[in-house]
């Protein structure tokens, strides 16, 4: 597992020597780590591309990153009428979307480290053409092992930009650039189940449920040519071929032993890993699970039809976009912030031989506001549809579910590529794995809980879960460089 540590090792830029940092208890900036370089040359960019082209990149990156959650929620509303023509049980049709789910665990491993080795652009085209063809596949399918099938390849194309995605935000912005260009991107994962909803309601009510599918088919269609004709390789070994660019975050070559999915699940090995890895599945598990119990609420409790049902979910919607947008510009300012601090904090003879590294773990001093406002507002829903309380108190809730799940989402994210800078698209592979593996156990589990406990318990259950990972997210926050120094993995 050597290649591993090799990963985190390799974002010091011209390094001669270096001085492990150390984050102070109280979150402070007040010391610093250092590396000494040499600055009689001109600094290359940190990517050769204009602002407008990374833009662009960070745009097609989020519709692309759209694919897999969209995939798996926007035919849910439509479930029951798939179930009647494909002549099937509640138990049975269920397994079209713990399938997806599963698929979506496993595959974004395999994508990640072939984004990492041959280049983020083939990535993408080839997973977009698998995933139209499975789209395709559910369209035409007859029958539920057909259509199981079918959904298994949709998601294994999906799911690559799940981690290649994040690699490629990581291409193309330093990291103290890197936090409002995450939000965006981390909107597709999270908008998914909102949006999903939405247009497949719609869409299902007065297309039937085919033409979900075939919209899907479309819009991978129409991601795969972008990828191929439009989206520039961003990977930065290949680019740096090509452009001068600072030599910082290059993944290195690896043999095809040191390839391996199962050594980047090994990362689980580092407490911080663990930790924020534990935190990442509660979170995204509650919130996916709440996103598909919400069709149930609204019609069968409060009475709307499939549509007007639907389109309850623009309030979690546009939850994500204000917590994401909003996040991600916050932790780039503590992340500059605290940069300046220590800038200052050194001498003027120092200036012009030493790089200053802001520690990871300032990323995550403002998450536990995102995580409290998630878990308060998750547990308030729960109660409020147990004691049919309003509608409208319900959306305000879903709401402050999104914005706060959105907000903490990013940090995290954030956070896992800042300890493994040349590995992204691979650590955000794992991450995807981890929260995948416990959203389809939870997701599996929701209908039996509600049967058993009603909506305030359930919610509560997922409230303490959540409670209990962002105690323990905590240790990363105050103790997270003196783990690393310890335990690894050393940047």
């Amino acid at each position: 597992m050597e290649n591993i540590n090799d990963a985190a090792h390799a974002e010091s830029v011209v390094a001669i020597t270096a001085t492990p940092s150390n984050h102070d208890t109280d979150g402070s900036c007040s010391r610093k780590s250092v590396v000494s370089r040499d600055h009689s040359h001109a600094e290359p960019p940190y990517s050769p591309f204009s602002s407008k082209t990374r833009a662009m990149i960070v745009i097609i990156t989020a519709l692309t990153g759209l694919v897999s959650p969209l995939s798996a929620n926007m035919y849910y509303p439509s479930i029951q009428k798939v179930r009647d023509d494909l002549n099937t049980t509640q138990t049975s049709i269920t397994w079209t979307v713990t399938a997806y789910v599963i698929a979506m665990a496993i595959f974004p491993l395999l994508w990640s480290n072939m984004a990492d080795q041959i280049g983020r652009k083939p990535v993408y085209a080839l997973s977009m053409l698998i995933y139209t063809c499975g789209s395709i596949g559910c369209a035409l399918s007859h029958n539920l092992p057909a259509l199981i099938a079918s959904r298994i390849i949709q998601s294994a194309g999906s799911s690559a930009v799940q981690g290649a995605g994040a690699g490629t935000i990581s291409d193309i912005y330093p990291r103290e650039k890197r936090g409002t260009a995450l939000g965006i991107y981390y909107l597709g994962p999270l908008l998914g189940p909102c949006l999903g909803p939405l247009i497949g309601g719609y869409m299902g009510q007065n297309a039937g449920w085919r033409w979900i599918f075939w919209f899907l088919a479309i819009w991978g269609g129409v991601m795969m040519l972008l990828s191929i004709f439009v989206l520039p390789e961003t990977h930065r070994r290949i680019v740096a071929t090509k452009y001068s660019i600072q030599q910082v975050n290059i993944p290195p070559v690896m043999s095809l032993r040191q390839n391996n999915p199962l050594l980047d699940l090994a990362t689980i090995r580092y407490p911080v890993i663990a930790l924020s890895m534990f935190h990442f599945a509660m979170l995204f598990g509650a919130y996916f699970t709440n996103a598909t119990g919400q069709p149930l609420a609204y019609e069968n409790i409060y009475g709307l039809k499939q549509g007007p049902s639907g389109l309850c979910f623009l309030a979690s919607g546009v939850g994500c976009i204000t917590g994401s947008v909003s996040g991600g510009r916050i932790t780039d300012l503590m992340l500059r912030k605290c940069q300046k601090q220590m800038e200052a904090s050194v001498s003027i003879k120092e200036k012009g031989r030493i790089e200053i590294k802001v520690p990871p773990e300032t990323r995550l001093q403002m998450m536990w506001a995102g995580s409290v406002l998630f878990l308060c507002s998750l547990v308030a829903c729960g109660w409020f549809i147990e004691n049919e309380v309003s509608l409208a108190g319900v959306l305000v809730m879903q709401f402050c579910i999104g914005a706060g799940m959105a907000f903490t989402f990013q940090s995290l994210g954030g956070y896992v590529i800042d300890v493994f800078p040349t590995m992204s698209a691979r650590i955000t592979g794992v991450q995807n794995f981890w929260r995948s593996v416990w959203t389809a156990v939870i997701v599996q589990l929701f209908p039996t809980m509600l049967d058993n406990i009603g909506w305030g318990w359930s919610y509560t259950t997922m409230f303490f879960l959540t409670v209990v990972s962002l105690s323990l997210m905590q240790i990363v926050v105050f103790r997270g460089e003196q783990l690393r120094r310890r335990f690894g993995p050393k940047i």
